[in-house]
């Protein structure tokens, strides 16, 4: 599993469809520092992507901050009706330690990104 896994500042991308439990279990056998690693991210069934807090006391709060982020989205794409109605079908779902972005539709973007890879990276670059 540990060639699988992309380490960018504070966040810890796992291979898609890895449970957040198993992940967690993965992180506390090899004694992952828990301030030098504050988030897991990983990608479900290539429509859904789960954050979850690994140092639950730093960082922020995962319901709000993705939220904010479903936001931005929604400002940079308001003059695409389509990409907008896409956007507002995505449900985040969680508390402050575990958000779970649901429902993120399967759209290839102008540069040729997926959504969910746009998301991750936006989640990644915003986390570190």
């Amino acid at each position: 599993m540990e060639e699988n896994i992309n380490l960018t500042g504070k966040v810890a991308k796992f291979p898609k469809n890895t449970k957040a439990v198993k992940a967690l279990q993965f992180l506390e056998h090899v004694k992952v520092n828990p301030n030098k690693l504050w988030y897991i991210l990983i990608e479900d069934q290539g429509t859904e992507l789960k954050t979850v807090k690994y140092n639950r006391s730093k960082g922020v709060n995962l319901i709000d901050y993705t939220n904010a982020l479903k936001a931005y989205y929604l400002k940079e794409y308001a003059s695409n009706e389509q990409m907008i109605e896409s956007i507002n079908n995505i449900i985040v779902e969680g508390e402050n330690d575990f958000s779970l972005i649901k429902n993120i539709p399967l759209i290839t973007l102008e540069n040729g990104q997926t959504l969910i890879s746009k998301i991750t990276t936006d989640l990644i670059k915003l986390l570190e």
